[in-house]
Protein backbone atom coordinates (compact mmCIF):
# COMPACT_ATOMS: atom_id res chain seq x y z
CA UNK A 1 0.00 0.00 0.00
CA UNK A 2 1.41 3.65 -1.00
CA UNK A 3 0.93 6.37 1.05
CA UNK A 4 2.30 9.03 3.51
CA UNK A 5 4.05 7.15 6.87
CA UNK A 6 2.63 9.33 9.58
CA UNK A 7 3.67 9.32 13.34
CA UNK A 8 1.29 11.08 15.61
CA UNK A 9 1.98 12.18 19.47
CA UNK A 10 -0.57 12.51 22.06
CA UNK A 11 -2.38 9.34 20.10
CA UNK A 12 -3.77 7.82 23.26
CA UNK A 13 -6.27 10.80 24.20
CA UNK A 14 -9.38 11.07 22.79
CA UNK A 15 -8.68 13.59 20.28
CA UNK A 16 -5.94 11.60 19.63
CA UNK A 17 -8.29 8.48 18.62
CA UNK A 18 -10.19 10.62 16.86
CA UNK A 19 -7.20 11.87 14.92
CA UNK A 20 -6.14 8.33 14.53
CA UNK A 21 -9.31 7.17 13.35
CA UNK A 22 -9.43 9.83 10.61
CA UNK A 23 -6.16 9.07 9.32
CA UNK A 24 -6.89 5.08 9.09
CA UNK A 25 -9.77 6.31 6.67
CA UNK A 26 -8.05 8.07 4.20
CA UNK A 27 -5.95 6.05 1.53
CA UNK A 28 -3.52 8.62 1.06
CA UNK A 29 -2.07 7.26 4.56
CA UNK A 30 -0.09 3.97 4.56
CA UNK A 31 1.07 3.69 8.12
CA UNK A 32 0.17 5.60 11.21
CA UNK A 33 2.03 5.44 14.04
CA UNK A 34 0.67 6.38 17.63
CA UNK A 35 2.95 7.46 21.18
CA UNK A 36 2.19 8.46 24.20
CA UNK A 37 3.32 7.72 27.71
CA UNK A 38 -0.09 5.93 29.04
CA UNK A 39 -1.97 3.34 26.97
CA UNK A 40 -4.97 4.63 24.69
CA UNK A 41 -8.70 4.30 26.09
CA UNK A 42 -9.78 1.80 22.50
CA UNK A 43 -7.73 -0.47 20.64
CA UNK A 44 -6.87 1.37 17.04
CA UNK A 45 -8.24 -0.57 13.67
CA UNK A 46 -5.11 -0.27 11.78
CA UNK A 47 -2.47 2.15 13.54
CA UNK A 48 0.17 0.87 15.83
CA UNK A 49 0.50 2.35 18.91
CA UNK A 50 3.97 2.65 21.06
CA UNK A 51 4.32 3.44 24.96
CA UNK A 52 7.06 5.98 25.47
CA UNK A 53 8.72 6.35 28.69
CA UNK A 54 8.88 8.71 30.81
CA UNK A 55 9.53 12.40 29.31
CA UNK A 56 9.14 10.99 26.01
CA UNK A 57 12.28 8.21 26.65
CA UNK A 58 12.85 6.38 23.86
CA UNK A 59 10.90 8.60 21.05
CA UNK A 60 14.28 9.11 19.33
CA UNK A 61 14.09 5.53 18.32
CA UNK A 62 10.59 5.21 17.41
CA UNK A 63 11.17 8.50 14.63
CA UNK A 64 14.40 6.10 13.01
CA UNK A 65 13.00 2.96 13.50
CA UNK A 66 9.71 3.82 11.63
CA UNK A 67 11.27 5.98 9.16
CA UNK A 68 7.50 8.26 9.15
CA UNK A 69 7.28 10.72 6.64
CA UNK A 70 5.41 12.86 8.82
CA UNK A 71 4.95 13.85 12.19
CA UNK A 72 2.05 14.92 13.74
CA UNK A 73 2.87 16.54 16.86
CA UNK A 74 -0.70 17.07 18.41
CA UNK A 75 0.29 17.36 22.03
CA UNK A 76 -0.46 21.04 22.30
CA UNK A 77 -3.95 20.69 21.44
CA UNK A 78 -4.92 17.45 23.20
CA UNK A 79 -3.08 19.06 26.66
CA UNK A 80 -5.40 22.41 26.58
CA UNK A 81 -8.47 19.96 27.88
CA UNK A 82 -7.52 20.53 31.56
CA UNK A 83 -6.33 24.78 30.23
CA UNK A 84 -3.33 24.26 32.34
CA UNK A 85 -0.52 26.25 31.85
CA UNK A 86 1.76 23.74 33.67
CA UNK A 87 0.52 20.82 32.16
CA UNK A 88 1.53 22.19 28.57
CA UNK A 89 4.91 23.38 30.25
CA UNK A 90 5.47 20.23 31.40
CA UNK A 91 5.95 18.78 27.99
CA UNK A 92 9.03 20.98 27.41
CA UNK A 93 11.40 17.78 27.48
CA UNK A 94 9.29 16.08 24.66
CA UNK A 95 9.29 19.14 22.34
CA UNK A 96 13.33 19.12 23.15
CA UNK A 97 13.04 14.90 22.05
CA UNK A 98 10.80 15.40 18.82
CA UNK A 99 12.82 18.68 17.87
CA UNK A 100 16.14 16.73 17.82
CA UNK A 101 14.98 13.61 15.94
CA UNK A 102 13.54 16.06 13.16
CA UNK A 103 16.45 18.50 12.91
CA UNK A 104 18.48 15.17 12.59
CA UNK A 105 20.86 14.91 9.73
CA UNK A 106 19.93 11.66 8.52
CA UNK A 107 15.75 11.85 9.80
CA UNK A 108 13.19 10.32 7.90
CA UNK A 109 10.79 13.46 8.32
CA UNK A 110 10.02 15.60 5.73
CA UNK A 111 6.87 17.42 7.09
CA UNK A 112 5.87 18.46 10.32
CA UNK A 113 2.13 19.34 11.67
CA UNK A 114 2.24 21.20 14.77
CA UNK A 115 -1.39 20.85 15.53
CA UNK A 116 -1.81 23.63 18.39
CA UNK A 117 -4.77 26.32 19.65
CA UNK A 118 -6.56 29.93 18.72
CA UNK A 119 -4.98 30.58 22.72
CA UNK A 120 -2.02 30.93 20.74
CA UNK A 121 -3.53 34.52 19.99
CA UNK A 122 -4.48 35.26 24.04
CA UNK A 123 -6.89 37.81 24.09
CA UNK A 124 -5.31 41.28 23.50
CA UNK A 125 -7.50 44.19 23.06
CA UNK A 126 -5.93 45.73 20.32
CA UNK A 127 -6.71 42.21 18.24
CA UNK A 128 -9.37 41.96 15.37
CA UNK A 129 -12.93 40.39 16.09
CA UNK A 130 -12.14 37.84 13.13
CA UNK A 131 -8.74 35.92 13.42
CA UNK A 132 -7.33 35.07 10.17
CA UNK A 133 -4.28 33.35 9.11
CA UNK A 134 -2.12 36.62 8.14
CA UNK A 135 -3.16 38.43 11.79
CA UNK A 136 -0.18 39.43 13.80
CA UNK A 137 0.59 36.85 16.35
CA UNK A 138 0.95 39.00 20.24
CA UNK A 139 4.04 38.49 21.86
CA UNK A 140 2.86 35.98 24.41
CA UNK A 141 2.66 36.92 28.23
CA UNK A 142 4.45 35.09 31.00
CA UNK A 143 1.28 34.01 32.45
CA UNK A 144 -0.98 32.16 30.43
CA UNK A 145 -1.19 29.47 27.69
CA UNK A 146 0.07 31.92 24.86
CA UNK A 147 3.55 31.05 26.20
CA UNK A 148 3.86 27.84 26.13
CA UNK A 149 1.98 27.20 23.13
CA UNK A 150 4.58 29.36 21.23
CA UNK A 151 6.96 27.39 22.49
CA UNK A 152 6.18 24.12 21.20
CA UNK A 153 5.27 25.89 17.80
CA UNK A 154 9.17 27.47 17.57
CA UNK A 155 10.69 24.52 18.54
CA UNK A 156 8.99 22.63 15.48
CA UNK A 157 9.50 25.31 12.61
CA UNK A 158 13.23 25.86 13.74
CA UNK A 159 13.55 21.73 13.52
CA UNK A 160 11.92 21.65 10.42
CA UNK A 161 14.01 24.66 9.34
CA UNK A 162 17.30 23.16 10.54
CA UNK A 163 16.97 20.75 6.89
CA UNK A 164 16.31 22.13 3.52
CA UNK A 165 13.10 20.38 2.32
CA UNK A 166 11.36 19.53 5.10
CA UNK A 167 7.11 21.23 5.10
CA UNK A 168 5.74 23.14 8.15
CA UNK A 169 1.97 23.26 8.84
CA UNK A 170 0.44 24.92 11.78
CA UNK A 171 -2.89 24.71 12.88
CA UNK A 172 -4.48 26.57 15.40
CA UNK A 173 -8.05 25.13 16.63
CA UNK A 174 -11.04 26.58 18.16
CA UNK A 175 -11.88 24.78 21.54
CA UNK A 176 -12.92 21.35 20.28
CA UNK A 177 -16.58 20.10 21.84
CA UNK A 178 -17.70 16.81 22.45
CA UNK A 179 -18.49 14.87 25.54
CA UNK A 180 -16.53 17.38 27.72
CA UNK A 181 -16.21 21.19 27.10
CA UNK A 182 -13.60 23.32 26.37
CA UNK A 183 -12.12 26.78 26.95
CA UNK A 184 -14.79 28.49 28.43
CA UNK A 185 -17.39 26.35 28.46
CA UNK A 186 -14.87 23.69 30.44
CA UNK A 187 -15.57 26.65 33.28
CA UNK A 188 -19.06 26.14 32.67
CA UNK A 189 -18.59 22.43 33.21
CA UNK A 190 -16.57 22.79 36.34
CA UNK A 191 -19.05 25.50 38.29
CA UNK A 192 -22.43 25.22 39.31
CA UNK A 193 -23.45 28.71 37.54
CA UNK A 194 -20.53 30.69 35.49
CA UNK A 195 -20.15 34.53 36.69
CA UNK A 196 -20.65 36.35 33.62
CA UNK A 197 -20.33 40.46 33.19
CA UNK A 198 -23.44 42.19 32.82
CA UNK A 199 -23.75 43.62 29.43
CA UNK A 200 -21.43 41.47 27.20
CA UNK A 201 -22.58 38.74 25.36
CA UNK A 202 -19.58 37.56 23.61
CA UNK A 203 -19.21 35.84 20.16
CA UNK A 204 -18.10 32.42 20.26
CA UNK A 205 -16.90 30.20 17.50
CA UNK A 206 -16.07 26.56 18.11
CA UNK A 207 -15.09 23.48 16.24
CA UNK A 208 -17.24 19.98 16.56
CA UNK A 209 -13.93 16.98 18.09
CA UNK A 210 -14.75 14.91 15.11
CA UNK A 211 -13.99 18.08 12.61
CA UNK A 212 -11.07 19.07 14.54
CA UNK A 213 -9.83 15.58 13.83
CA UNK A 214 -10.42 15.14 10.65
CA UNK A 215 -8.76 18.80 9.51
CA UNK A 216 -5.67 17.30 11.18
CA UNK A 217 -5.81 14.62 8.98
CA UNK A 218 -6.85 16.78 5.99
CA UNK A 219 -3.75 18.70 6.19
CA UNK A 220 -1.14 15.40 7.16
CA UNK A 221 -2.44 13.19 4.60
CA UNK A 222 -3.31 15.99 2.18
CA UNK A 223 0.28 17.14 1.77
CA UNK A 224 -0.29 20.64 3.04
CA UNK A 225 1.93 23.30 4.31
CA UNK A 226 1.60 26.84 5.81
CA UNK A 227 -1.17 27.41 8.88
CA UNK A 228 -4.21 26.78 8.77
CA UNK A 229 -7.24 28.24 11.54
CA UNK A 230 -9.61 25.65 12.35
CA UNK A 231 -13.18 26.45 13.69
CA UNK A 232 -16.81 25.48 12.53
CA UNK A 233 -18.97 28.04 10.03
CA UNK A 234 -21.12 30.90 12.02
CA UNK A 235 -20.31 32.34 15.77
CA UNK A 236 -23.01 32.25 18.31
CA UNK A 237 -23.78 34.42 21.68
CA UNK A 238 -22.48 33.19 24.81
CA UNK A 239 -25.63 32.63 26.34
CA UNK A 240 -26.73 30.90 23.44
CA UNK A 241 -24.04 28.33 23.63
CA UNK A 242 -24.30 27.83 27.22
CA UNK A 243 -28.18 27.23 26.83
CA UNK A 244 -27.28 24.72 23.83
CA UNK A 245 -25.58 22.67 26.65
CA UNK A 246 -27.84 23.42 29.22
CA UNK A 247 -25.23 25.32 31.54
CA UNK A 248 -26.26 27.87 33.81
CA UNK A 249 -24.89 31.78 34.18
CA UNK A 250 -25.49 34.50 35.65
CA UNK A 251 -24.43 38.10 34.53
CA UNK A 252 -23.41 40.06 38.06
CA UNK A 253 -19.89 41.46 37.08
CA UNK A 254 -18.99 44.72 36.09
CA UNK A 255 -17.20 45.39 33.24
CA UNK A 256 -14.50 46.23 34.97
CA UNK A 257 -14.80 42.98 37.00
CA UNK A 258 -12.78 40.70 34.99
CA UNK A 259 -10.02 40.55 37.25
CA UNK A 260 -12.22 39.64 39.91
CA UNK A 261 -13.41 37.29 37.58
CA UNK A 262 -10.13 35.41 37.02
CA UNK A 263 -9.87 35.53 40.57
CA UNK A 264 -13.14 33.33 40.74
CA UNK A 265 -12.37 31.14 38.25
CA UNK A 266 -8.68 29.96 39.93
CA UNK A 267 -10.20 29.72 43.02
CA UNK A 268 -12.59 27.09 40.60
CA UNK A 269 -9.28 25.20 40.10
CA UNK A 270 -9.13 26.60 36.78
CA UNK A 271 -5.68 27.65 36.05
CA UNK A 272 -5.99 29.42 32.59
CA UNK A 273 -8.13 31.67 34.57
CA UNK A 274 -7.32 35.33 32.59
CA UNK A 275 -7.36 33.88 29.52
CA UNK A 276 -10.89 32.42 30.10
CA UNK A 277 -11.97 36.25 31.74
CA UNK A 278 -10.60 37.32 28.54
CA UNK A 279 -12.41 34.72 26.48
CA UNK A 280 -15.78 36.16 28.54
CA UNK A 281 -14.83 40.13 28.08
CA UNK A 282 -13.98 40.35 24.82
CA UNK A 283 -15.31 36.74 22.67
CA UNK A 284 -13.91 36.25 19.35
CA UNK A 285 -14.91 35.19 15.48
CA UNK A 286 -12.63 32.89 13.02
CA UNK A 287 -12.43 32.91 9.76
CA UNK A 288 -11.57 29.53 8.42
CA UNK A 289 -12.26 29.95 4.92
CA UNK A 290 -8.35 29.22 3.89
CA UNK A 291 -8.85 25.53 5.39
CA UNK A 292 -11.85 25.08 3.37
CA UNK A 293 -10.20 26.58 0.05
CA UNK A 294 -7.99 23.47 -0.20
CA UNK A 295 -11.14 21.19 -0.13
CA UNK A 296 -11.95 20.42 3.63
CA UNK A 297 -15.12 20.29 4.53
CA UNK A 298 -16.85 21.02 8.06
CA UNK A 299 -19.58 18.92 8.81
CA UNK A 300 -21.03 21.11 11.60
CA UNK A 301 -21.26 24.68 12.37
CA UNK A 302 -20.90 25.55 15.66
CA UNK A 303 -24.59 25.80 16.64
CA UNK A 304 -24.59 21.93 15.08
CA UNK A 305 -21.14 21.09 16.97
CA UNK A 306 -22.88 22.29 20.52
CA UNK A 307 -26.28 20.72 20.26
CA UNK A 308 -24.23 17.09 19.23
CA UNK A 309 -22.32 17.97 21.94
CA UNK A 310 -25.23 18.57 24.49
CA UNK A 311 -26.96 15.18 22.93
CA UNK A 312 -23.73 12.78 24.14
CA UNK A 313 -23.63 14.59 27.54
CA UNK A 314 -27.39 13.72 28.35
CA UNK A 315 -26.52 10.01 27.11
CA UNK A 316 -23.67 9.74 29.04
CA UNK A 317 -25.44 10.42 32.24
CA UNK A 318 -27.91 8.49 31.10
CA UNK A 319 -26.11 5.02 30.26
CA UNK A 320 -22.85 5.71 32.19
CA UNK A 321 -19.82 4.01 31.41
CA UNK A 322 -21.15 2.17 28.74
CA UNK A 323 -20.62 4.94 26.47
CA UNK A 324 -16.78 5.84 27.59
CA UNK A 325 -16.11 5.13 24.28
CA UNK A 326 -17.98 7.82 23.25
CA UNK A 327 -17.93 6.64 20.13
CA UNK A 328 -14.60 4.95 19.60
CA UNK A 329 -14.67 1.82 19.10
CA UNK A 330 -16.42 -1.17 20.74
CA UNK A 331 -15.89 -0.36 24.69
CA UNK A 332 -13.22 -2.97 25.02
CA UNK A 333 -10.45 -0.97 26.82
CA UNK A 334 -7.22 -1.03 24.76
CA UNK A 335 -4.28 -3.84 26.85
CA UNK A 336 -1.19 -3.86 24.94
CA UNK A 337 -0.44 -7.74 25.36
CA UNK A 338 -3.39 -8.50 23.81
CA UNK A 339 -3.04 -6.38 20.80
CA UNK A 340 0.79 -7.63 20.31
CA UNK A 341 -0.58 -11.33 20.75
CA UNK A 342 -3.72 -10.69 18.17
CA UNK A 343 -1.77 -8.87 15.41
CA UNK A 344 1.67 -10.64 15.40
CA UNK A 345 1.63 -14.72 17.14
CA UNK A 346 0.95 -17.35 14.60
CA UNK A 347 -1.44 -18.80 17.30
CA UNK A 348 -4.01 -16.26 16.19
CA UNK A 349 -6.55 -16.35 14.03
CA UNK A 350 -6.86 -13.76 10.93
CA UNK A 351 -9.57 -11.95 12.52
CA UNK A 352 -11.49 -9.09 10.37
CA UNK A 353 -10.01 -5.58 11.29
CA UNK A 354 -12.34 -3.41 12.74
CA UNK A 355 -14.64 -1.37 10.86
CA UNK A 356 -13.00 1.92 9.07
CA UNK A 357 -15.59 4.40 8.40
CA UNK A 358 -14.46 5.64 4.87
CA UNK A 359 -14.03 9.28 4.58
CA UNK A 360 -16.77 11.18 3.06
CA UNK A 361 -15.48 13.29 0.27
CA UNK A 362 -15.26 16.96 0.60
CA UNK A 363 -16.77 19.12 -1.78
CA UNK A 364 -17.59 22.29 -2.82
CA UNK A 365 -16.72 23.93 0.38
CA UNK A 366 -16.63 27.40 -0.80
CA UNK A 367 -18.31 29.22 -3.63
CA UNK A 368 -16.71 30.31 -6.46
CA UNK A 369 -16.49 33.49 -5.84
CA UNK A 370 -15.60 33.93 -2.44
CA UNK A 371 -12.63 30.98 -3.10
CA UNK A 372 -11.04 33.11 -6.28
CA UNK A 373 -9.77 35.66 -3.86
CA UNK A 374 -8.32 33.18 -1.36
CA UNK A 375 -6.10 31.65 -3.88
CA UNK A 376 -3.04 33.86 -3.81
CA UNK A 377 -2.76 33.02 -0.46
CA UNK A 378 -1.79 29.38 -0.95
CA UNK A 379 1.02 27.35 -0.95
CA UNK A 380 1.92 25.64 -4.22
CA UNK A 381 1.37 22.24 -2.30
CA UNK A 382 -1.98 23.35 -1.41
CA UNK A 383 -2.94 24.91 -4.85
CA UNK A 384 -2.00 21.35 -6.15
CA UNK A 385 -3.88 19.52 -4.05
CA UNK A 386 -7.04 22.13 -4.28
CA UNK A 387 -6.95 21.56 -8.07
CA UNK A 388 -6.38 18.12 -7.78
CA UNK A 389 -9.68 18.33 -5.76
CA UNK A 390 -11.95 20.63 -7.96
CA UNK A 391 -11.08 18.55 -11.06
CA UNK A 392 -12.50 15.55 -9.46
CA UNK A 393 -15.58 17.31 -8.19
CA UNK A 394 -16.97 20.47 -9.09
CA UNK A 395 -14.61 21.07 -12.10
CA UNK A 396 -15.32 24.70 -12.39
CA UNK A 397 -13.13 25.95 -15.40
CA UNK A 398 -12.29 29.76 -13.53
CA UNK A 399 -11.26 28.31 -10.36
CA UNK A 400 -9.44 25.69 -12.25
CA UNK A 401 -7.63 28.27 -14.56
CA UNK A 402 -7.02 30.56 -12.00
CA UNK A 403 -5.22 27.74 -9.90
CA UNK A 404 -3.25 26.91 -13.04
CA UNK A 405 -2.14 30.63 -13.54
CA UNK A 406 -0.92 30.87 -9.79
CA UNK A 407 0.93 27.14 -10.31
CA UNK A 408 2.56 28.67 -13.99
CA UNK A 409 3.79 32.27 -11.85
CA UNK A 410 5.02 30.26 -9.06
Amino acid sequence: MSGARILLTAGAGRLGALVVRALEARDDVATVVAVDERPPGVPFARAEFVRLGRDAAGLGRVVAGTAPDVVVDLRAAAALAPLDPAALSAHAPTTRALADAIAAPESPVRRVVAVGSLHRYGWDARLPAFLREDTPVPPPRSAGLAAPLAAVEDALATAAAARPGVGLALLRLADPVGPAGAGVLAAADRLPLLPTILGFDPPLQVVGEDDAARAVAHVAGGGLDGTFLVAADGTLALSEALAALGRAHAPVLPPWGAGLLAGLLARAGLPAAPELAGQLLRGRGVDARRLKATGFAYRATTREALTTAATARRDRRRLGSATAAGGLGTGEPYVAEVEAFLRSSPAARAAPAPAVTPAEPDVGALPEDALLPLLPSLEPAALTALRAHEAAGPGRPRVLAAIDGLLRRG
